[in-house]
């Protein structure tokens, strides 16, 4: 691996890190298309080894959140375990397709979730229908919301905050911070499955996986110290214009086979 590489993975870590800090997600809505984009390694390999990075990338922000007590163990504890053996699944699925077309389900995704957090009304909906902590929903939901994030963690590679961080708010009731938290400590539990699939079906780079978790672990304590004080909406409204840069960058590309 050349210099170039070695400082892109680094920057790649550190950039998905501070994103995972501020926004709940694994990192790997941004590694995977960055890896693939400018590492221009397969697709496959890409998801495996951001699947693993997501692990330590996670752990390292749920501490910040822990210390201000912004985390709900019971919900995210639920979630992740039900998701581990989903994850699974998901990782399994990616044999059956090809790595173009992993990627442009990718884009899809990432597109759909940059939506989310540009339209996401937070005064409207936080602290919704269900009381925190005593709605007799909190463990059917806990479930059903793993079934969903673990599956399209080992699938497309992500974290599956996308997915938990709306579904924490819009269903149980979370305020921002707290789903925020409670993603990061549920993601990590159903990674470490997901990134033993993709491991025996060869598609994690050890090397790149070390590099890219050094620059991830610091940029998660960075985001998550930021986003413990800064005001939600501006940032989300950021991210989401991001997303909606990334997933058309990565779907026209693999379209025109610029990363063939």
């Amino acid at each position: 691996m050349g210099p170039y590489a070695i400082i892109a993975s680094l920057l790649i870590g550190l950039l998905a890190g501070i994103l995972s800090g501020m926004f709940g997600v694994g990192g790997g809505i941004v590694m995977v298309p960055a890896m693939r984009c400018i590492l221009k390694i397969s697709g496959h390999m890409a998801i495996g080894t951001s699947l693993l990075a997501v692990i330590p990338t996670t752990i390292s922000g749920a501490l910040i959140f822990g210390q201000k007590r912004m985390l709900k163990y019971r919900v995210g504890l639920v979630s992740g375990i039900v998701g581990s053996s989903l994850a699974i699944l998901g990782a399994s699925a990616t044999q059956y397709f090809g790595s173009g077309q992993l990627m442009m389900i990718f884009s899809v995704v990432a597109a759909l979730a940059a939506s989310g957090f540009i339209i996401w009304n937070k005064k409207k909906r936080e602290g919704g229908t269900w009381k925190r902590g005593r709605s007799i929903w909190e463990l059917p939901l806990a479930i059903a919301i793993g079934i969903i994030a673990g599956f399209a963690s080992g699938f497309l590679g992500v974290g599956g905050g996308i997915i938990l961080v709306p579904a924490y708010v819009f269903l149980m009731g979370l305020g921002m911070h707290e789903a925020l938290g409670t993603s990061l400590i549920t993601i990590p539990i159903y990674a470490i499955s997901g990134s033993v699939e993709h491991y025996l079906l060869g598609h994690v780079d050890l090397v790149l996986f070390a590099l890219i978790a050094v620059g991830s672990v610091i940029g998660a304590q960075m985001g998550a110290r930021f986003s413990v004080v800064a005001k939600e909406r501006k940032l989300r409204i950021l991210f989401g214009v991001f997303l909606l840069v990334a997933s058309a960058y990565l779907g026209i590309s693999e379209f025109l086979g610029w990363n063939a």
